[in-house]
């Protein structure tokens, strides 16, 4: 019984030193590290972008430390042409002054987490520390710094190596080291800002171009003109073709029934005459107007 006992304690002796050897023995090849203060939220969105080395045993589980007051929003992995898919991960525990959280890593492709991380305000004056600290050796790190919007002063320790501007936006890129397994990489950041404007509600409203009468699907009413006027001169011609067509048929068919009529009055005035003195009399006469004897009508 007490070398079963034995045997088992030293079994799990051996099984703990080799996973944390395993977890110390995966290499970084790239780590790159996004600063975005105030970018949606008053806070630093970070954002880490890390690839395992060549010849990493796939798949490999890979457990992160992060400042315990970060709130952990997104685990990721490259699904191709730039585009991130999440991936599953065991939600942060509380470790001391540290959130640690796990994902398993299924192919040597570019995997990325984010987290939002406290700033620290003075009146116009932010100041923020980054740290890096985990077990793993990176062969190339290095920080991205999006500066932030109505910055008067700024500072970065460890300095930036290069500065770009990309769509009226700054960027700062940090000189890329090399890190040892469970060396950590401090970034210590002061800037002063006059106003509280986030770089996304200024890209929501920002205009790329003028808006003019040349914008596409900008209806242009100078340039609709010529066709509006064709349409009405177009329907003007038919219709007042139509309006002759419909008063000349009106007209031929008035002529007529006026000529039909008058003929038969003035037969009819022809015809009637008094049978008593042979006087002529009027179509409408009913006695002679001579003799006064009654006249006598085709239709009596």
């Amino acid at each position: 019984m007490r070398k079963s006992v034995l045997f088992f304690i030293l079994g799990i002796l051996l099984v703990f030193p080799f996973s944390a050897s395993a977890q110390e023995s995966v290499t970084l090849s790239n780590v790159t590290v996004q600063l975005w203060p105030e970018y949606d939220d008053p806070s630093m969105l970070v954002i880490v972008d890390f690839t395992v080395a060549e010849g990493t045993p796939i798949p490999s589980t890979l457990t992160f430390q992060l400042p315990a007051d970060a709130d952990l929003i997104a685990v990721a992995s490259d699904a191709g042409n730039g585009q991130f898919m999440n991936v599953p991960y065991d939600q942060p525990t509380v470790n001391g002054e540290y959130k640690i959280f796990s994902m398993t890593v299924s192919a040597v492709t570019p995997h990325r987490f984010e987290y939002y991380q406290p700033i620290s305000f003075d009146g116009e004056k932010r100041i923020f520390s980054y740290l890096w600290d985990n077990n793993y050796a990176v062969e190339n790190f290095q920080y991205l710094f999006l500066e932030p919007l109505d910055v008067i002063d700024l500072s970065l320790n460890p300095t930036f190596a290069s500065q770009q501007v990309s769509n009226g936006l700054t960027y700062y890129d940090g000189a890329p080291v090399s890190l040892a397994a469970g060396e950590q990489y401090a970034l210590t950041l002061n800037y002063t800002k006059t106003t509280g404007t986030l770089v996304s509600q200024a890209q929501t409203v920002q205009i790329a171009e003028p808006v003019n009468e040349d914008t596409p699907g900008r209806v242009s009413l100078a340039n609709s003109l010529p066709y509006i006027i064709g349409g009405l001169g177009v329907i003007m011609i038919l219709g007042g073709l139509a309006y002759y067509f419909q008063w000349g048929r009106r007209s031929a068919g008035s002529g007529k029934h006026r000529k039909r009529t008058h003929a038969n009055t003035e037969g009819s005035a022809e015809g009637v005459y008094c049978p008593q003195c042979g006087a002529r009399a009027k179509g409408s006469d009913r006695f002679c107007r001579t003799c006064g004897s009654r006249l006598r009508h085709e239709e009596d």
